[in-house]
């Protein structure tokens, strides 16, 4: 049985207290804030791409087609270049406020139904849940190896600072023995799957 990972490992939640603003590009010290610096869609840090400048900002009911929208908060998604060119203006309809039609369309990833369309594998890769979650995998590009390596490698520097922490509490321990291997393990299985075509 494949081990599946939700595809974002806290939930991003826009806050609903955010003074208004004259364009919708001024909310994006805000919307970094809300979706903890990390695309809303694929869950990629925003420093893989130059950070808060290389990172956009989606209408997530785009706006050519929903002007009236284009400076609603709620509407707006901090988002990875990739994920916003693939997503673009596309939209199952012509109501701003019905994201999807049968298998077609998009789920705001401030829902937790988000969760149930979309998740990682444990290896890293991205994989779509239903058929929505098929749509959405194609049209964001999410099958990209390049999210997988971010992954990996957030998941590897994760792992060193544990064990930094365990360094840290008592340099004599036999555990530090221990869990090193156990990260150096991890860390070649990572390799391994980075270096796999």
């Amino acid at each position: 049985m494949n081990l599946l990972i939700p595809i974002h490992a806290t939930q991003p939640v826009r806050r609903t207290d955010i003074s208004i603003k004259s364009k919708y590009t001024a909310y994006k010290v805000d919307l970094r804030t809300d979706f903890l610096k990390k695309c809303g869609y694929c869950g990629t840090a925003d420093y893989y791409s130059g950070g808060q400048r290389g990172f956009h900002i989606d209408h997530f009911a785009p706006k050519i087609k929903f002007a009236h929208l284009i400076n609603e908060y709620k509407n707006l998604v901090y988002c990875c270049p990739i994920c916003n060119l693939g997503k673009s203006d596309d939209w199952p309809g012509d109501d701003p406020k019905t994201s999807f039609l049968n298998d077609i369309g998009y789920v705001d990833p401030c829902l937790p139904l988000y969760l149930d369309h979309i998740a990682r594998d444990k290896s890293g890769q991205i994989v779509a849940l239903t058929n929505l979650g098929k749509y959405i995998h194609t049209k964001l590009k999410l099958n990209l190896k390049r999210r997988q390596i971010c992954w990996l490698l957030d998941k590897m520097e994760s792992q060193l600072q544990i064990l930094d922490k365990i360094i840290a509490e008592d340099e004599e321990n036999l555990k530090l023995l221990k869990a090193f291997r156990l990260v150096t393990k991890q860390y070649l299985e990572h390799i391994g799957i980075l270096k796999s075509e």
